[in-house]
């Protein structure tokens, strides 16, 4: 009834520890486990092997081709979409998706609370998502239903943001997404370029996919100053005066016990 499609690059670590987790917690829940595999170099497949997954490789990588991927793989109608970074928790995380699609026909899509505000904003709207635009489905962690992807594949073109736009787009088309008060865990470490690399994309597609416009190259260069001068100055001497109180209370701390021994 569910397949779990895993996207995957040079991430052996993580992929271990997700598939160790789901095989021990959830085992049974689900039919089969696709890895969709981005050329890793690093032992990422043996991986994969070790715990009896499909690998499926891809080489002209985007988020929505990797997902369009595993889901024409998967061979359930119900399918969780991971990276190789988020991790489902809770003893019911796959019977309440299943439960909210096998009584919502025309549920397309289910995300799951991931933060305060998320929560909040699921309960303001008794878990329906109003904008799918803003608060569609995380590809990360989410549950598709493939006949509702059958007629509507993912972006494959956008360099971020293809979970959100499907959202917007099966939701104009009379299919809803809801929330799920279950959880994951997310847990990537990304490098300096990983990190610039991901701004520009998530930036360049939230423009695009929302009509926003870019600021001016003055604006852009003012902010930048601003940000050099004004806003790390003072977060520098803020991370001093943070440091200042906790020598204070080393002190304190070593005067106390000093006292309590003596005593």
């Amino acid at each position: 009834m569910i397949s779990i499609v895993i996207r995957n690059k040079n991430e052996a670590d993580a992929l271990n520890t997700i598939l160790a987790i789901l095989t021990d917690r959830y085992l049974g829940e689900y039919n089969e486990i696709i890895i969709i595999d981005n050329a890793s170099t690093d032992n990422s497949r043996i991986i994969a092997s070790k715990y009896g997954c499909k690998i499926v490789t891809i080489d002209d990588f985007s988020y929505g081709r990797a997902t369009n991927l595993g889901m024409e793989t998967a061979s359930s109608n119900f399918v969780l979409l991971l990276s190789s970074h988020a991790i489902p928790i809770g003893k019911s995380f796959f019977s309440r998706a299943v439960a909210l699609f096998n009584n919502n026909k025309n549920l397309a899509g289910v995300r799951f609370v991931n933060s305060i505000d998320n929560y909040k904003r699921a309960i303001e709207n008794d878990f329906k998502v109003l904008e799918p635009l803003k608060h569609g489905l995380m590809t990360a962690c989410s549950f598709v239903n493939k006949k509702v992807w059958l007629q509507y594949k993912f972006d494959e073109h956008l360099t971020f943001s293809e979970d959100k736009e499907w959202s917007e787009r099966v939701c104009k088309n009379g299919f809803e997404i809801e929330d799920l008060d279950e959880t994951f865990f997310y847990f990537v470490k990304r490098d300096l370029n990983s990190s610039v690399s991901r701004y520009k994309n998530e930036t360049l597609s939230g423009c695009l996919l929302h009509k926003n416009t870019f600021p001016s190259s003055f604006r852009i260069v003012l902010s930048f100053l601003k940000k050099i001068f004004v806003t790390n100055t003072f977060n520098y001497f803020k991370i001093i005066f943070h440091d200042f109180l906790i020598l204070k209370a080393k002190f304190e701390i070593r005067k106390e016990i000093k006292k309590n021994l003596i005593v």
